[in-house]
């Protein structure tokens, strides 16, 4: 709207070009430069600084002076008349914009303010023909006021409401994204909060049950250290942003399942079109090696003294899948409760967290479990 009231002034004064110093001998000759400097120069300015975004800031203060440079113009009128009348109509350049003021002043204005300006500014330009004009023409300061008002008016309260409507929406979509920070916040706090709870339960809640149920289990102590490392890698943030090689991803992998149960046999399956320099995001590989060890340690733990589990490891250019099985005593999926934080935070929730990662669980009462882990790139 700025742009659009600059080039206003902009036309009206390109169109008043032909009226400057007309009458000739009305008004004194400095009149014209000074007062077109005035009346005119903020709004030319008003158009110009529309254009560089840094000065934008600036508007408020130059949408102002468009009114007052064309009220300081009416009244050096006043000052330069040399006294006589002229017999014509038009007596001077300022009546023919003497509403476009009012348009600057509602940019930044409450509208009421902009109607006292119309009517200001209208009413001084009706003044100023009615003094310059001579008798012979037929002058009234009210109805020439009037045509200046009535015609400006619904074009000075349409701009107020496009500017107030802008604003409003400038406004709502500023506490739209405060809205959307505010909750990237809280979800980042939650995620890291999930993670920070899957870890511990994974790891150091493990441990200690471990420690707790056989100490002199031969795996606590690089059970132990694994847990020491995760925390340290958690506090650090070390390998938040790099990517991880399909060795590397399958190493870390093995020394999840290692950890828990040296016992347990992992099987490599490797696409034959899967490059042999692969690279995965750091994040999937940690979600997935986490979720897998919940997933080894809910075999160990629960399937039975007699059942076996095996661990499948699928690299794939795009994919990395991994199955954890077990021919224990199973369980009926129905009767876990969806809070319980091994399936649902330490599996579940860690990879829904993850774009393209999905997780499947399949169990029955007799029939063993399986679990399988997997992350496509999208």
């Amino acid at each position: 709207m700025a742009r659009f009231v600059g080039a206003g002034f902009l036309a009206y004064l390109l169109t008043s070009i032909p009226m400057f110093g007309r009458p000739a001998g009305l008004v004194a000759d400095w009149f014209t430069p000074i007062g077109m400097a005035a009346a005119y120069g903020p709004g030319l300015v008003l158009l110009i600084i529309s254009f560089i975004p840094g000065y934008h800031r600036m508007i408020p203060t130059v949408a102002v002076s468009c009114t007052v440079g064309y009220l300081a113009a009416c009244g050096l009128w006043f000052l330069a008349w040399n006294g006589w009348e002229a017999d014509t109509e038009y007596v001077t350049w300022l009546m023919s914009f003497s509403g476009l003021p009012s348009l600057a002043w509602v940019l930044v204005r409450p509208a009421r303010e902009a109607v006292a300006v119309l009517v200001a500014c209208a009413g001084l330009a009706a003044l100023i023909t009615d003094t310059g004009r001579a008798d012979t023409i037929t002058s009234n300061v009210l109805i020439e006021s009037l045509w200046g008002i009535v015609f400006t008016l619904s074009f000075m309260l349409a701009s107020g409401r496009v500017v107030r409507t802008g604003r409003l929406l400038d406004e709502t979509r500023a506490d739209a994204v405060q809205a959307a920070g505010r909750t990237a916040a809280v979800a980042a706090r939650n995620t890291e909060r999930a993670r920070f709870d899957a870890l511990i339960h994974d790891h150091v809640i493990a441990t200690l049950v471990a420690a707790y149920s056989n100490p002199d289990e031969a795996r606590l102590p690089q059970q132990a250290a694994h847990a020491l490392g995760e925390l340290q890698t958690l506090a650090t943030g070390a390998d938040a942003d790099a990517d991880v090689g399909g060795a590397e991803a399958l190493g870390r992998l093995r020394a999840v399942v290692t950890a828990v149960d040296p016992d347990i046999t992992v099987v490599t399956r490797r696409d034959d079109v899967a490059d042999v320099d692969v690279k995965y995001p750091a994040v999937v590989v940690r979600a997935l090696a986490e979720a897998v060890g919940e997933a080894v340690r809910n075999s160990v733990g629960h399937a039975g003294p007699d059942a076996e589990c095996a661990v499948l490891v699928e690299i794939g250019t795009d994919v990395l899948r991994v199955t954890v099985a077990d021919d224990g005593i199973g369980f009926d999926l129905d009767s876990v409760p969806p809070e319980r934080l091994g399936i649902e935070v330490s599996i579940r929730q860690r990879l829904r967290e993850l774009p393209g990662a999905q997780t499947r669980l399949r169990s029955a009462p007799g029939e063993g479990t399986t679990v399988q882990m997997a992350w496509e790139r999208c």
